[in-house]
């Protein structure tokens, strides 16, 4: 499938052709209803002959949590065609599906999106209003001139705090201290003032406070270090408020063979890992070795950075970092391994810096002369790779609140927040090998040993071994040990009578091989268990064992003289 930015009609239209080309191998269901009447879709693949996809490990992917970020969707639906169509072609994806699921909401915030998509509107997610019940006086951005385009003003100003730069003209830099004698300029989003209130005569920038009317964010709504709006915007009322993340949180809960996730973001060229509350020494050293190992490795296949969201987004001025976000919650709450992959650098593509690859905290000490020096390359870029549609040069207009204006700037949507559409394929195939990989690291359990030892007349003990073949243990992290109540089981059955040992028998959870940073023996990797039965010789019994993160594996054998 050609990867593009693809309507809510025409991503439902796509899943369904998919779903009639390969029925042995996808499912679509319905993951819940959003506050306009849309539905969710979640997709399944694996290949489902020898075991349910609820009976296998199983990776998660979600995107376009926030409503612009198309290329996250875009990225979902091309790696759902690409395990389709590569399936009995490509090892990687071959194993992937044979032996474990995969399961990708390819769209949560489908209103926003569609909003995004169809009208001028920056929203974060939910297009309802919020924060407020009914929008109040103040400054909101919107197409003031009708080109289809929200982009920036500049008005002309004696107090004003950005002058043009003087090698790039549509570049604004901000006015040095002392600086006079030139011609200077507010800049702001292109917009209207809404007017509530009853006064005289006042100046319009009176009433310009900034608003937004759509302010949700779903990435803020999880049950994690949740934080209300005066100390986290766009967190919402109350945890999973939003009927789509409810949806969403219940379906996840009710599928407890998932054993990593990924949520996909745009933008800055980054797979962020746990943790978000401090530097790495607050994790486990076993789990931060596994979230470490993933990260680099997501990194060497994709060409983007890594790190924790501590070390890309702290600027130390936070007293929470980011409450109430979904990888947060699955790591935190849930024990799984899970990353946030924020898709399309387009920083890194001009050669201009960017947070990806420094953090946040060395961003914000740029100086005003790297920070023109970096928008220059951007525009510069943006003349080069999307001629015609990436620049818009500042144009005066008659503003209806603030009279002569000049309205221009990047092209918010397909530059900066998404890459132009002739690149999105590139930014799509980068990030599916992860994907894959992500997926192949969930724990896999194998029987590696099972023997049956006649111990007197119809009498026989029954050995087996089981062993994790997977990079993550069984619990998916060290974490999810103690934040689980599922442990490993070994079940016999057939027709017999068990004289020693129990069915179902359970225990401690396994290692992966991500585990092993040291020469060790693989003990903690397996684990034995012993039946002694009655049974008529050379009857069949079988040997199962099961977590719900590392699947269901069976084994046969005969009672043997």
């Amino acid at each position: 499938m050609k990867a593009r930015y693809l309507g809510f009609e025409d991503m439902w239209r796509e899943l369904r052709a998919l779903l009639r080309q390969y029925p042995s191998l996808m499912r679509v269901e319905v993951l819940g209803t959003s506050r306009e009447g849309r539905e969710i879709p979640v997709v399944t693949l694996t290949q489902s002959e020898r075991f349910s996809a609820e009976e296998k490990s199983a990776v998660l992917v979600d995107a376009n949590i926030h409503a612009g970020e198309l290329t996250g969707s875009s990225a979902a639906m091309y790696w759902i065609a690409q395990c389709l169509e590569a399936y009995g072609t490509d090892p990687e994806v071959t194993a992937l599906l044979d032996d474990h699921t995969v399961y990708v909401v390819p769209r949560l915030a489908v209103d926003g999106a569609e909003a995004y998509l169809t009208t001028p509107a920056w929203l974060r997610s939910s297009p309802h209003t919020y924060p407020y019940s009914e929008s109040p006086e103040g400054f909101y951005p919107d197409d003031v001139n009708g080109d289809g385009v929200i982009l920036h003003m500049r008005i002309q100003a004696e107090d004003g705090a950005f002058v043009p730069d003087e090698i790039d003209p549509r570049v604004m830099r901000h006015r040095r201290p002392g600086e006079i004698g030139g011609i200077y300029y507010h800049v702001f989003p292109e917009g209207r003032i809404r007017r509530k209130s009853r006064s005289g005569n006042l100046p319009p920038f009176a009433r310009a406070y900034n608003r937004a009317q759509s302010g949700m964010d779903f990435n803020r709504n999880f049950p994690i270090r949740w934080a209300n709006e005066s100390v986290q915007e766009g967190a919402g009322p109350f945890p999973l408020s939003e009927p789509e993340l409810r949806s969403f949180a219940q379906w996840i809960i009710a599928h407890p063979n998932i054993a990593s996730y990924a949520a996909l973001h745009t933008s800055g060229g980054v797979i962020l890992r746990q943790p978000s509350t401090g530097d790495d020494a607050v994790l486990s050293p076993f789990d931060r070795h596994l979230f470490t190992r993933v990260a680099e490795m997501g990194a060497e296949v994709s060409g983007y950075f890594a790190g924790s969201n501590f070390d890309k987004f702290a600027t130390g001025r936070e007293d929470v970092l980011m409450p109430g976000a979904a990888d947060d919650w699955m790591y935190d709450h849930l024990g799984i391994l899970g990353f946030t992959v924020e898709l399309w650098d387009l920083a890194h593509r001009a050669g201009a810096r960017g947070y990806g690859e420094l953090g946040m905290r060395r961003m914000i000490h740029r100086t005003p002369e790297e920070r023109v020096e970096d928008e220059r390359k951007i525009y510069a870029w943006a003349d080069r790779e999307a001629a015609g549609i990436g620049v818009f040069p500042w144009a005066p207009f008659h503003h209806p609140d603030f009279g002569p204006v000049e309205i221009g700037g990047l092209h918010p949507k397909y530059v900066i927040q998404n890459p132009p559409l002739h690149l999105l394929e590139e930014e799509c195939a980068r990030i599916a090998p992860f994907l894959t990989r992500l997926g192949l690291a969930a724990p896999k359990l194998f029987i590696s040993y099972l023997h049956v030892t006649k111990e007197a007349d119809h009498v026989y003990r029954i050995a087996a071994e089981v062993a994790n073949g997977g990079f993550l243990p069984t619990s998916s992290t060290e974490k999810g040990k103690s934040l689980t109540l599922d442990r490993l089981t070994a079940t016999l059955s057939g027709n017999i009578e068990i004289l020693g040992g129990n069915s179902l028998q359970a225990m401690d959870h396994l290692d992966g091989y991500g585990g092993r940073d040291t020469w060790a023996t693989p003990i903690r990797q397996r684990t034995t268990v012993e039946w002694v039965v009655r049974g008529i010789p050379h009857e069949e019994i079988t040997v199962s064992f099961y977590a719900p993160r590392a699947g269901r594996v069976s084994q046969s054998i005969r009672l043997s003289e």
